[in-house]
């Protein structure tokens, strides 16, 4: 998505995207291929161009004629931060509607740098906890500290994971004062305290025997209870 400043309907402006009501460029650096996000600069007039004003002249950059479709005076305001959300000195605006700008001739309208993408969260507000979220995280710490050592919680809508991962782990340090981990893996959230787990050895290896037992006789393998499978939807209390 590009900023119309343009002066004319033919000519496009800086490169941008929205974020939460604030205009980011999206950059690249100086052999990169990760493209990034740059801030406004706090004060306008001490920011630096989306494009430096030397790529516009003919007589100094061969590929002068391919920004006929940007608007000089909109992509040379210096407006911009140094460096990107990441923190990297970033070299030029990435090409957008106005076609590409670099030698390289990318073009992008959206971001890829991971540190990026994770760091625009905060220019978000907090999602509202949902109504189930202590109930389940309750749930999930119990299942871990009495009796499997894991868990695993299903279904959790996507703006209530990171919530549900830092409650669990709070829950489970305040009890046991253990080292927790929790995993986000295709929408699944995998809580595992190996300390836990040790001491709950025992019980996996006589489940174990058991399968093996009932295999080698020729009988059908014992069917395991899965208590340590979670489903957020069983405990909708709306």
């Amino acid at each position: 998505m590009s900023e119309n400043d343009a002066m004319s309907s033919n000519q496009h402006g800086p490169n941008v995207i929205e974020i939460n009501g604030m205009a980011m460029l999206l950059t690249t650096t100086s052999g990169g291929v990760a493209i990034h996000l740059t801030a406004p600069a706090p004060e306008p007039s001490s920011g630096r161009e989306a494009v430096l004003d030397f790529y516009f002249a003919s007589d100094r950059y061969d590929r002068a004629d391919a920004l006929a479709g940007y608007d000089r005076a909109a992509l040379t305001e210096p407006r911009w931060s140094p460096t990107t959300l990441c923190g990297r000195v970033w070299a030029i605006m990435v090409g957008g509607d106005g076609g590409a700008i670099g030698r390289s001739g990318e073009v992008a309208f959206a971001p890829t740098c991971r540190r990026c993408l994770t760091l625009i969260d905060r220019h978000f507000p907090k999602p509202t906890p949902d109504s189930r979220l202590a109930l389940v995280a309750q749930i999930a710490a119990d299942t871990v500290v009495e009796q499997r050592g894991f868990a695993e919680i299903h279904h959790v809508p996507g703006d209530q994971q990171d919530e549900l991962r830092r409650t669990i782990r709070a829950l489970i340090r305040q009890r046991t004062s253990h080292p927790v981990r929790t995993h986000l893996i295709k929408e699944v959230i995998y809580v595992e305290c190996p300390a836990i787990h040790d001491q709950h050895a025992e019980q996996g290896m006589r489940e174990a025997a058991e399968v093996m037992g009932a295999i080698l006789s020729g009988e059908p393998p014992p069917r395991l209870k899965r208590d340590w499978v979670i489903s957020w939807a069983t405990w909708d209390i709306a």
